[in-house]
């Protein structure tokens, strides 16, 4: 007993280091989760808006592409009509 009461300080203060030791663990764990799931939210959304972009890039692509055969159709007609 005499060992408490003449300890009793430093004691306290190793009860109190572990149980702040403790929560901060738990804190840090918690943290962590969060950032697992908010990168994880982040590489979803930075799938659609690469999918965005590479639908905009097609659609692009793709009226081009008419134009081009618009403009051959319309040569082929020239070239057509001056031979006839």
């Amino acid at each position: 007993m005499e060992l408490i009461s003449e300890y009793w300080h430093q004691i306290l203060f190793l009860i109190g280091a572990i149980v702040v030791a403790v929560r901060l663990e738990s804190e840090v764990k918690s943290c962590r989760r969060d950032l697992n799931a908010l990168t994880k939210e982040l590489d979803r959304r930075d799938t659609y808006v690469e999918t965005v972009k590479q639908r905009s890039e097609i659609d692009i692509h793709s009226k081009q592409i008419s134009s081009l055969w618009d403009f051959v159709n319309g040569l082929r007609e020239k070239f057509k009509n001056g031979r006839d």
